[in-house]
């Protein structure tokens, strides 16, 4: 099934049995006697109450019929995350999340995946009720490409009571996206004061981090509360590129006229030839930092509103709300002076064009639930959200404008709105045979809005000014700022849906042995038509102890707004060079010239399997799953070609060198297994909860299709999802994660150890090299061929596993008042370095996958590229 078993099994085992050591240790301290000062009762754990799964109320997470974690607020602050997707990573085996770079908007926006699927394949809610997502697409080289995410930062930690992650497809119970699960988001409602800081920086003094939290819960009438919760964090940029050994002016040619620069490597420190004779600036100019390559800067403000009153005799009325704005900046690639690109009197050294983003997320939400209505729990609610994107470009300049350029531009940006409104009503029927059967049917209507906005004239126009110099003075210069040009008005999209949803489900549990559960779901969209799903899961007590559960179920996901209409021009890097591409939505005018159709939902086929044991202070779980995704919406290959460039021209996209679109142009089958093990132990006169999750997982391509006839009549050959795309989706991500946590509390001491190994990953940037490229290129790295019907070869990289350990110590002084400092990553852990550029790969016409040099690393690290993290924190309590 799986590639790696002995690796897996070989892990496992060690696990364990550090995992088991723990009590021995115990004992050996004292000559074979137990440690004195905890009762058994201490280290029987309360069991986790999850409501996520059912419509039903609330139950024992083991006693559910599907795999349900749920990680506390106190869990997901132990270590020095400050980010709620990374703190996810300890207690959720199967989630992961990348940590772009380079990536724009996406930069902020991680993607987080659940059982190997993508992010917009996993259903976000707050409280029970859908989350929106962000307004804007990912559009970079990265995990989640051709993907919508949710803005993660827009729900503070102090805000949170718990995270209830549910490892099963759920569309038939909660709708659309819910294909590898759901990640509920429950708001802190208790009454008191929070007040926390926490500030880090990398051991390269760089990355710095610094967070500020409070929130404060009031009684509100008889049994309501009313919590308000606020946070700021701020980030610095960290930066890992290598210095940028390019020619950077214009060359000296034999009669003293300037000639344009090489862009190869080395060429301008005379590691490689350069284009005439070198200008004396080379040997002075500061090469470093120019590209930076890490994390990027942000501010960030995040408010959570919850509360809650009852009103009537058995009715209680709710709300609750969140609002964000971020505001960060990221670098693009280096425009040198001597590129036509630059206008050499506002920059005559060059230029890096950085990203300005700007992400205002705010939601409410409302309802009033009770308990008799004819005899009918009920509840009915509605909640709003919007998310709101806009982009510029600091430092810049449109050369078509000279000397005139601004050098600060407003690209434009994206805004998506969703209102879904809920009505639930369950009740209980007595039909013998043990519990009552429960019944549970709603309804649903939900109407979603999406909108591209223009940029300002500048960024997009053509001021009509020639090349002011150099070898090319007075020819045409390109429209629209650096590094691509803003959306224009005929790029601008207004679009919306609304549909409705009729859903039902029943439970029983059958002689407190077996519980069973069927749940069916109705819905019609207005712009592509209806699905039906259902689910059926149970769970069978074996014993006191053991359980044995498993699901069959349907799912879908409906094309997510952004997919279906997000059109902009980007940069990509292909084969470490970056490319002016354009994304062509399907109501884009040059749709239907390359071959982009309208998408289809996806559709999804989920089974689950598995087992779960609880006894004294000893939890486990296992539990195998496969997931057949059919029509699964993907962003297409990069398609370019002469014949391309020529049609693109002819439609005023004279920049754009590639195209790409979304499209349901693979199948997929994922496959996995998913283990956790929580025992709590006496060690050292204080109670150790030891936590091992782990994941395998493996997708397979079922099917890929071919080339749209509309681009093969422009000569193009490329399958609408190459191997780059269908590499960077199936091992882009760990295809193994296992975490092994440590947690130890004596008295006012806690100390966390968290060891996480995170599996290889693959990329695969580097296609149709000749044999001699092929030589000079992959010596020194771990690298696979795929030979080509040419003769030539496809390089996929793969960086191996990796072992990242992280260490929290904290210290109550009062009962109140508590401090902690640790380190992430204490071994200063990298990822593998990528395929590099050389002297000898240049002279093969061969660059690596690192950008002419600069960038050693892949941007799919799962665990980042910043180093060891060292941070303090102090949290007050009244």
């Amino acid at each position: 099934m799986f590639g790696y078993r002995v690796t897996a099994a070989s892990i496992l085992a060690l696990s364990v049995g550090c995992l088991f050591a723990a009590p021995v240790a115990a004992q050996d301290a004292t000559g074979g006697a137990p440690v004195a000062g905890l009762a058994n009762q201490d280290l029987i754990e309360d069991p986790a109450i999850v409501v996520t799964g059912s419509r039903f109320g609330a139950r024992i997470a083991v006693d559910s019929p599907t795999p349900i974690d749920s990680i506390t607020a106190d869990e997901l602050a132990s270590g020095g995350e400050t980010e709620l997707q990374n703190m996810l990573r300890v207690d959720v085996p199967s989630f992961n999340t990348a940590r772009p770079v380079a990536a724009g908007v996406a930069n902020f926006l991680r993607s987080p995946t659940l059982r190997g699927l993508s992010t917009g394949q996993t259903l976000v809610l707050v409280n029970g009720k859908r989350r929106h997502t962000n307004s804007d697409l990912n559009v970079g080289n990265q995990v989640g490409r051709g993907d919508v995410a949710y803005n993660f930062n827009a729900l503070p930690i102090v805000a949170l009571k718990r995270v209830e992650v549910l490892r099963d497809g759920a569309s038939a119970q909660y709708g659309s996206d819910a294909i590898a699960g759901i990640i509920n988001v429950i708001l802190d409602d208790s009454i008191g004061g929070d007040l926390y800081a926490t500030s880090g920086i990398t051991t390269r003094g760089d990355g710095e981090k610094f967070t500020i939290g409070a929130g404060y819960g009031l009684a509100l009438g008889d049994g309501g509360f009313v919590r308000l919760s606020g946070q700021f964090q701020t980030q610095g940029a960290s930066d890992r590129s290598r210095a940028d050994t390019r020619q950077q002016y214009f060359g000296i040619g034999p009669n003293g006229q300037p000639v344009l620069p090489s862009a190869n490597f080395g060429s301008g420190i005379g590691l490689t030839p350069s284009n005439g004779a070198l200008d004396p600036r080379e040997a002075t100019f500061d090469r470093t930092g120019i590209s930076p390559f890490g994390q990027p800067n942000y501010d960030n403000y995040s408010f959570v509103l919850n509360a809650a009153l009852p009103v009537g005799g058995d009715a209680e009325l709710f709300a609750f709300g969140a609002y964000s704005d971020l505001s960060g900046t990221n670098a693009n690639f280096f425009r040198r002076a001597g590129q036509d690109e630059t206008v050499r009197g506002i920059f005559p050294d060059g230029f890096n064009p950085f990203q300005t983003t700007n992400l205002v997320d705010y939601s409410a939400a409302i309802g009033l639930r009770g308990k008799d209505l004819a005899g009918f729990g009920w509840e009915i609610s509605t909640v709003y959200g919007t998310s709101r994107t806009d982009i510029g470009f600091t430092g810049s300049n449109n050369v078509s404008f000279g000397l005139d350029s601004p050098t600060e531009f407003d690209r434009g940006g994206t805004r998506l709105r969703q209102w879904t409104t809920n009505l639930d009503l369950t009740r209980s029927f007595e039909i013998g045979m043990g519990s009552p059967l429960n019944f549970a049917f709603g309804a649903e209507y939900r109407q979603e809005s999406f909108r591209a906005i223009a940029g300002e004239p500048a960024s997009y126009g053509f001021g009509g000014v020639p090349i002011l110099d150099g070898p090319n003075a007075g020819r045409p210069a390109s429209a629209g700022a650096q590094p691509v040009p803003g959306s224009s008005p005929e790029e601008e999209v207004d679009g919306g849906r609304n549909n409705i949803a009729l859903y039902a489900e029943l439970e029983k549990e059958w002689a407190d042995v077996l519980l069973t559960s069927l749940a069916a779901r109705y819905e019609d969209y207005s712009d592509f038509g209806s699905t039906t799903d259902f689910r059926f899961a149970a769970r069978l007590a074996v014993s006191n102890t053991v359980n044995l559960r498993g699901s069959v179920g349907s799912s879908f996901r409906a094309p997510a707004l952004p997919q279906q209409l997000f059109q902009r021009s980007e940069t990509s890097f292909t084969g470490g060079v970056p490319v002016a591409t354009r994304i062509v939505s399907t109501v884009d005018p040059l749709a239907p010239l390359i071959g982009a159709s309208p998408l289809n939902p996806e559709q999804a086929t989920t089974f689950s399997l598995g087992a779960t044991y609880n006894s004294g202070g000893l939890s486990a779980s296992v539990d195998a799953y496969q997931i057949d995704l059919n029509d699964r919406i993907v962003l297409s290959s990069q398609f370019s070609s002469p014949a391309l460039t020529q049609l693109l021209q002819a439609n005023g996209f004279g920049q754009i060198r590639a195209v790409t679109f979304e499209s349901n142009s693979v199948d997929t089958t994922t496959r996995g297994v998913d283990v956790t093990l929580r025992y709590a132990s006496e060690f050292l006169g204080g109670k150790l909860t030891s936590t091992l999750a782990a994941n395998f997982t493996d997708t397979k391509f079922d099917r890929v299709a071919g080339t749209p006839e509309a681009l093969a009549a422009l000569g193009i050959t490329t399958e609408l999802f190459d191997r780059r795309s269908q590499v960077r989706l199936a091992e882009g991500i760990p295809q193994s994660k296992v975490t092994l946590n440590f947690d130890w509390n004596r008295g006012p001491w806690r100390i966390n150890l968290t060891n996480t190994r995170y599996g290889k990953v693959s990329q695969a940037d580097l296609l149709n090299q000749t044999q001699a490229q092929v030589d000079a290129l992959v010596k020194g790295f771990n690298v696979t061929l795929v030979p080509r019907a040419n003769g030539n070869f496809d390089i996929i990289e793969t960086f191996g596993a990796k072992i990242v350990t992280d260490l929290g110590v904290s210290y109550d002084l009062t009962n109140s008042l508590t401090l902690r400092i640790g380190a992430d990553n204490i071994f200063d852990v990298f990822p593998d370095k990528q395929v590099a550029t050389t002297a000898q790969s240049q002279l093969a016409g061969a660059r690596g996958s690192d950008n002419t040099g600069i960038f050693p690393y892949s941007y799919l690290s799962p665990f980042g590229l910043s180093g060891t993290y060292l941070y303090g924190s102090i949290g007050v309590r009244f």
